[in-house]
């Protein structure tokens, strides 16, 4: 289920933030009450022809361990994740580790729907957003430049979590960006279309429906 302007943050008592790879995920299992991370894992998958099948396994090992060692009820978290980039990145991107990139996304898609796995949305949270995010939180301006290193020692001095890679403190913060920025901002921006289409509007009962919906949105921010 996707849970965007339906549900609560606090019908959950987990997030799971994926940063999402074809072969070196980071994940962080985040505890919303508390708001701190409880733990990162990495989800390593070996670089063969077979991935995409490799990749699948590794997420159902992943979550039977999460409820088995870790004694999570997956009806207790809900997932959200590092966007797909909307083009090739400079640098060392290739159309083939987009193509593979877009494939892990793929594989965790069906993997959640399958699963019946609630997910935030089926998008993510672009890293745009989440540097956007750290800014303000460090009252930084927009020519400040955040990369992999000021996220893990955020990461670190904020919440006392020495990651060893950049994979897991990536996932831990778009963890934060999604609860500390993303989620009221989403709910906000609905609420401006809704009001947008409530002036076109000429019935009462039409009129009303868009009253109880900015309503009922305003109840889910955080």
């Amino acid at each position: 289920m996707v849970i965007k302007y339906e549900k609560h943050i606090r019908d959950y008592k987990y997030l799971l933030s994926f940063d999402l790879a074809s072969h070196n995920t980071g994940i962080c299992l985040w505890d919303i009450q508390n708001y701190k991370p409880i733990k990162t894992f990495m989800l390593v998958t070996k670089k063969s022809e077979s991935f995409v099948y490799d990749l699948y396994n590794n997420l159902d090992n992943f979550f039977k361990k999460l409820v088995e060692e870790e004694k999570i009820e997956l009806k207790d978290l809900f997932v959200c994740k590092e966007a797909m980039p909307a083009q090739l990145r400079g640098g060392s991107s290739t159309v083939q580790t987009f193509m593979a990139l877009a494939k892990s996304h793929a594989i965790l898609d069906l993997f959640l729907q399958q699963h019946n796995i609630d997910v935030y949305d089926f998008v993510g949270i672009y890293p745009a957003t989440t540097h956007a995010c750290l800014r303000k939180i460090l009252q930084a301006d927009s020519k400040f430049t955040i990369d992999k290193d000021t996220i893990k020692e955020y990461i670190k001095s904020e919440f006392g979590l020495d990651v060893l890679n950049y994979d897991e403190s990536d996932a831990a913060f778009i963890a934060v960006t999604l609860i500390t920025s993303k989620w009221n901002k989403d709910i906000l921006e609905e609420i401006k279309e809704v009001k947008k289409h409530q002036k076109q509007l000429k019935s009462p009962r039409a009129i009303a429906d868009c009253e109880s919906t900015i309503e009922f949105l305003t109840s889910l921010t955080i």
